[in-house]
């Protein structure tokens, strides 16, 4: 089997294929996908979008992360990054443990300080510090909420629920879908303490991560529909804060009507999207509870929507639509945009262009970026492509950790 750091994402799911004893036709007709387009992704020819990954996977029973290498830990920085996620298994396992097995926690303005600071650790994309602070951090508030009562458990739930989603944050960009499984479940039991509907909202928003990766679009999109007429109903007429929520849940099923290459339903969800934005007080992205909703993030979804529809001319359209991100658009989300950008430059063959946007998503959010498998791939293809490699392409193919 190939080594993560060695191959490209196309050489492992060649690799996995010819080990379960598929032909690339036998692998092309399970996955209701084309011949051509397995061909030229194990050749390294196209970038794969996450629907295929994810065809690909549930056809070969395997995880989307054998097939994209994660978690990468290929240089002795990568270490530090994930050195955490043992104390976060643990923190995990302890949800539900007696009162009496917690030692005595601080104030709950104390912790609300706490993940504040954790809160923009995550927003900036600095996965090192996030993961430091969320283990203790996960171990304080589930005691507060086991040994608080009344209104003050509500309030300890509250924060226990965006504590874990920023742990759904960090599980997810670093590779492990069996834990961020957990925190899934561990978000709808905290969220439902709080008594809090936009909270409740959040982790059925984030339990959609499961069905997106187990190819399970349609279920996801029920999933989705549901919590969004809820919220709808619950939040007539109380400002952005709901409407934010609402619109981040639009957004998730344009990327999964997308996945469908349902491309009315994406063209349905984008329009309903694109309504929402006039019930925001201002231009400006909104971020409430994780969501981040506005122009930004609606053409960032948009993009990698027709690519993955394979409408490359559209996202081009898009692209030119989008002079500029608000600055109120996260860096993380920046690098999205960058990265999804990149992408696009790759599919028609514009390489400067593709190597500047993935310039541009290191900037933005370095650790969010060296982690995504879809960056990692596209500075790979980028070196196999074309004959003559840059220094600059050089420099940022190592600077991922590849050979």
């Amino acid at each position: 089997m190939p080594e993560p750091n060695d191959v490209h994402i196309g050489a492992r799911m060649a690799a996995r294929r010819k080990l379960a004893g598929y032909t690339q036709q036998q692998l092309a007709d399970h996955a209701h996908l084309s011949l051509g387009t397995i061909r030229k992704v194990e050749r390294g020819e196209r970038q794969p979008t996450p629907s295929v990954l994810t065809g690909v996977a549930r056809v070969l029973h395997v995880t989307v992360e054998d097939l994209t290498g994660q978690p990468y830990r290929e240089l002795p920085q990568d270490e530090q990054v994930h050195a955490p996620i043992t104390e976060v298994r643990a923190a995990l396992r302890h949800w539900d443990l007696p009162g009496d097995w917690f030692t005595k926690p601080r104030s709950l303005a104390a912790l609300r300080a706490d993940l504040d600071a954790a809160t923009e650790h995550r927003v900036h994309g600095r996965l090192t510090r996030l993961g430091a602070a969320l283990p203790a951090l996960l171990e304080e508030l589930t005691a507060s909420v086991h040994l608080r009562t009344g209104k003050e458990q509500r309030q300890a739930a509250r924060l226990l629920t965006l504590a874990y989603d920023l742990a759904h944050t960090l599980t997810y960009r670093l590779g492990y879908p069996d834990l961020r499984g957990q925190v899934e479940d561990r978000l709808r039991w905290s969220a439902g303490l709080s008594g809090d509907p936009l909270l409740v909202a959040l982790a059925e928003y984030k339990r959609v991560e499961t069905f997106k990766s187990a190819h399970e679009y349609s279920a996801g999109l029920r999933v989705l529909q549901a919590a969004r007429e809820r919220v709808a109903d619950e939040g007539r007429g109380r400002g952005a804060e709901w409407v934010t929520v609402l619109g981040g849940m639009r957004l998730r099923e344009v990327t999964l009507a997308s996945r469908c290459r349902d491309e009315a339903a994406t063209d349905h969800h984008l329009e309903q999207a694109r309504a929402l934005l006039d019930h925001l007080p201002a231009a400006a992205d909104q971020r409430h509870h994780s969501v981040v909703f506005g122009q930004g993030n609606l053409a960032i979804h948009e993009i990698q929507a027709r690519l993955e529809l394979q409408q490359t001319a559209e996202a081009d359209e898009v692209i030119g639509r989008t002079k500029t991100l608000p600055k109120s658009v996260p860096p993380t989300r920046v690098s999205a945009f960058h990265i999804n950008v990149a992408r696009v430059h790759i599919a028609a063959d514009r390489r400067e262009d593709a190597l500047d946007h993935l310039q541009k998503a290191r900037k933005a959010a370095p650790q969010v970026t060296r982690y995504k498998p879809m960056a990692r791939d596209a500075a790979l293809l980028l070196t196999m492509k074309y004959r003559r490699t840059t220094e600059e392409l050089r420099s940022l193919s190592s600077w991922f950790g590849l050979e």
